[in-house]
């Protein structure tokens, strides 16, 4: 799976992210699926950190906006399940994900977890392989401004031989095909770092 747009496009676009984001005010609604086809941006205001959801046919692509280093640095990304990323790219590399086992994960809760063989190649180079578990953990709820959405709280461990394993706990809205929340955990479980949105829009622009 190959993105159609240079790397060149994608940062013009993320730039314009980036205009778009300081402009918009928070709506007063809450969002629905409906709306979601049609692109949700999400925002983080402190430290800043604006990502763009766009449902797509194979899946959904991401773009982003996150504030490092005194910068904001653009990172763009593909998905076969807004659980599973399949390629991302940054001003650093090409990272793309293969799985084994491409079913769906729509019946996570009643079958509890989902495991599968990963290859992760970079600039379109195998370098290592390892293994993706994702477990349901419980039903809650996660909210965005005044609105709050029932989200399956799942956690997600990338195994990658000769590496420290990639774990996060995630809110993941079913009804609306998205991750609200997500928490990067250490390999004893501690928080390493957090996104919680606090508004979005919907679609790409006013």
């Amino acid at each position: 799976m190959r993105s159609r747009l240079g790397r060149s496009a994608v940062l013009r676009s993320l730039f314009l992210l980036a205009g778009i984001v300081s402009a918009v005010p928070a709506f007063g609604h809450c969002l629905t699926p409906k709306e979601t086809k049609q692109g949700v941006l999400l925002t983080r205001e402190q430290p800043f950190f604006s990502v763009f959801y766009k449902p797509t046919q194979s899946g959904l692509t991401e773009q982003r906006l996150m504030a490092r280093h005194a910068s904001l640095e653009p990172i763009s990304a593909e998905y076969l399940h807004p659980l599973l990323v399949t390629k991302r790219i940054s001003a650093k590399a090409l990272q793309e994900v293969t799985y084994s086992d491409a079913t769906t994960l729509d019946d996570l809760p009643l079958k509890g977890n989902w495991r599968s063989g990963t290859t992760l190649f970079v600039n379109g180079q195998k370098t290592v392989a390892g293994t993706t578990t994702i477990t349901f953990e419980k039903w809650a709820e996660e909210t965005i401004g005044f609105c709050s959405y029932p989200v399956w709280v799942v956690k997600s461990r990338v195994e990658l031989q000769g590496l420290s394993p990639i774990i996060f706990e995630q809110y993941y809205s079913a009804n609306l095909n998205l991750v609200l929340r997500s928490i990067r955990l250490d390999p004893s479980g501690h928080p390493i770092s957090e996104v919680r949105f606090d508004r979005f829009q919907i679609g790409w622009s006013n």
